[in-house]
């Protein structure tokens, strides 16, 4: 079986895996012993690839560079060697990219696709050295494009930390606006299927334009942006930091924000369907905090303040009053 192994990582370092060769050798990696699997992949790492394939100089600097994990919150048991195979070889699909890219710019310049599901999160860090949390069901398609430009398009919400570049402006797109920096921090929210796009500064400023915007606007920290796609309109209020990016550092967090809403909230975090049927309550106001906590915790506070109830149906947790 470990030869079966290297045979297919063999494949996948020189880029000429097929999907279903990928998908078996995930299959394997997730089933193999950790201590071999560790030693398999170390001694194919650091074992010499020919100079027009791979050189090791390349290897060296894109894995100082590169790095990208995924922490599920349902797996904490094994979040060690999940942090750890993916830090070793889920890099290794930036890699081959990223290599392809600078060594082949006559081809074809692909995407980097970035997908998290409901319940989950994850830290990515982009080729440019740009640092993104990205929260739970979001997308993120990072294009190297031409003339060296750095383009994001994000669907759900995500952190940014980009690293700067005077030369290379930085470009977020979602819900038909753009958000453009040089070098700043600042949080990003456009769900699916939401009429509203929010972005708050922390540091740095920020530029908003869109096509249905009459003027550019600039954010300082501590703003934000909320614009509305079927109004077509846009407001800049002031911004509480540190309830906007508490998600990133594994806190729920709620200021005032309407009780339907917040199951909207516990159902991405959670990666859950919840339907409440107390319409009496949806619009009350929640705020509080959770840091680490179970949704049976989370939903027990409600149940003691609301005095409701709670079905299993089928995979569906339906919200009721007793």
């Amino acid at each position: 079986m470990e030869n079966y192994i290297v045979k297919l990582y063999k494949k996948f370092l020189y880029g000429i895996i097929n999907k279903d060769e990928f998908r078996e050798m995930r299959h394997e990696i997730n089933n193999a012993n950790f201590s071999q699997l560790t030693k398999l992949i170390e001694e194919e790492w650091n074992e010499d690839m020919p100079t027009e394939v791979f050189a090791e100089k390349d290897k060296e600097e894109i894995r100082s560079n590169l790095d990208f994990y995924i922490e599920c919150e349902k797996k904490r048991l094994f979040r060690k060697r999940i942090m750890y195979i993916a830090a070793v070889v889920i890099p290794f699909v930036f890699i081959l990219s990223a290599f392809f890219i600078n060594s082949q710019p006559t081809k074809e310049q692909k995407d980097f696709v970035v997908m998290v599901k409901q319940g989950n999160r994850a830290t990515v860090i982009l080729p440019d050295q740009s640092k993104v949390w990205m929260n739970s069901n979001s997308k993120l398609v990072y294009n190297v494009g031409k003339n060296n430009t750095r383009k994001v398009k994000l669907i759900g919400e995500a952190f940014f930390k980009v690293f700067k570049d005077k030369s290379r402006p930085f470009i977020v797109s979602a819900n038909n606006l753009q958000v453009e920096v040089l070098g700043t921090s600042f949080n990003v929210k456009a769900r699916l299927g939401s009429d509203t796009f929010e972005t708050s500064l922390v540091e740095g400023s920020i530029k908003l334009s869109g096509p249905d915007l009459t003027q550019d606007y600039y954010l300082k920290p501590n703003e934000k942006a909320i614009y509305s796609n079927s109004l077509k309109s846009i407001r800049i209020e002031s911004a509480d930091n540190e309830v906007e990016t508490a998600w990133k550092d594994n806190k729920l967090q709620f200021k005032s924000e309407r009780f339907a809403d917040v199951i909207k909230r516990l159902e991405e975090w959670y990666g859950v369907k919840i339907i409440s049927k107390c319409p009496k309550i949806n619009n009350d106001l929640v705020s509080g905090a959770f840091k680490g906590e179970s949704l049976e915790t989370v939903l027990e506070t409600f149940r003691i303040q609301y005095n409701l109830r709670y079905n299993n149906e089928g995979d569906t947790l339906v919200v009721l009053h007793y």
